[in-house]
């Protein structure tokens, strides 16, 4: 192929298909609607020759010959951003930016609210979309552009990451006021004899403290018994509340259940690490002006609501 027989252009819609295996996704991402990008996929197709990505109901999948190109494409497109968007400026109040942010259930249910105040405030045209994503989804979203920015209890992604820790927080449990043997305290025996909830949320910890509870003990009796396992927050209180379920749990998460519910709080009859409460984001957008300043008024934000709570 010739290359200046090509628009560059499609080089684009070929990157934004490969990222996000849809034509739709791939539009919006660079601003065309699904025709026009249809339109430009075909002329790609007709360019070299090759179907490039084919329909399956899992997506667009891209063929042989799109998957040898892919890396060395987006690499172009990469630096040919760093030296054209060197000296760009992200201006709040006129942008129109959609930023795709991942938080807990719980966050969204007490930062949020503050945090799209704000934006309606500051930035009255930019969108925000809380995105739901298990931990091994959330990792290739930041690093595919899908995804701008990870806020929860999140391991290290790795050394294509930046990481900002926001808050540090303990481990508690959670017990109804009512339960049948736990009173004011609850002894090692106790909790390792109970029945627990795991409240499992994406990207959080909450699933990794069996491991830390076995690494804390040197897997000497330190297994529990999982009775009820749950994904999401809505009902959780309750279940504590109405049963003899202990539920290990964040400080500030177990603190906020008690005004909901009647359970108390105790603390852990045996010590384990500080939870750190932090964002994550990729390489790639660690110098974009727009995804800086969204960072920089996000933890704003939680800074300011967590020095009103104190």
């Amino acid at each position: 192929m010739n290359l200046n027989q090509l628009d560059l252009n499609l080089l684009l819609i070929f990157d934004a298909v490969m990222r996000t295996r849809s034509v739709t996704l791939a539009g919006e991402r660079v601003g065309l609607s699904q025709s026009a990008t249809s339109n430009c996929l075909q002329r790609l197709r007709e360019a070299f020759g090759d179907p490039l990505f084919l329909r399956t109901p899992t997506g667009m999948q891209p063929s042989a010959l799109a998957l040898g190109m892919s890396d060395e494409i987006s690499g172009v497109l990469e630096r040919l951003r760093s030296v054209l968007e060197r000296d760009d400026q992200f201006d709040p109040k006129t942008s129109s930016h959609t930023f795709r942010i991942l938080v807990s259930d719980i966050a969204q249910i007490t930062l949020l609210p503050d945090f799209v105040a704000m934006l309606r405030k500051e930035a009255p045209n930019v969108n925000l979309s809380n995105v739901a994503l298990p931990m091994r989804e959330t990792k290739k979203a930041l690093a595919d552009g899908e995804l701008d920015l990870a806020v929860g209890f999140i391991p290290d992604l790795g050394p294509d990451y930046h990481r900002q820790s926001l808050d540090s927080e303990h481990w508690t449990c959670v017990v109804s006021k009512s339960h049948p043997t736990i009173g004011d305290s609850i002894t090692r025996k106790q909790y390792f004899d109970a029945a627990h909830i795991s409240y499992r949320p994406p990207a959080a910890i909450h699933a990794s403290l069996d491991k830390l509870l076995e690494s804390r003990f040197e897997g000497r009796a330190a297994r529990r018994r999982v009775a009820l396992s749950v994904p999401y927050f809505s009902g959780l209180v309750t279940a504590v509340a109405k049963t003899d379920l202990v539920l290990t749990a964040p400080s500030r998460l177990a603190d906020s259940m008690t005004a909901m519910s009647a359970v108390k709080v105790l603390p852990l009859p045996f010590d384990l690490p500080a939870i750190d409460l932090n964002m994550q984001w990729h390489d790639q957008v660690h110098r974009d002006p727009a995804n800086i300043w969204f960072r920089n008024v996000f933890a704003a934000t939680y800074a300011n609501r967590s020095a009103d709570i104190k």
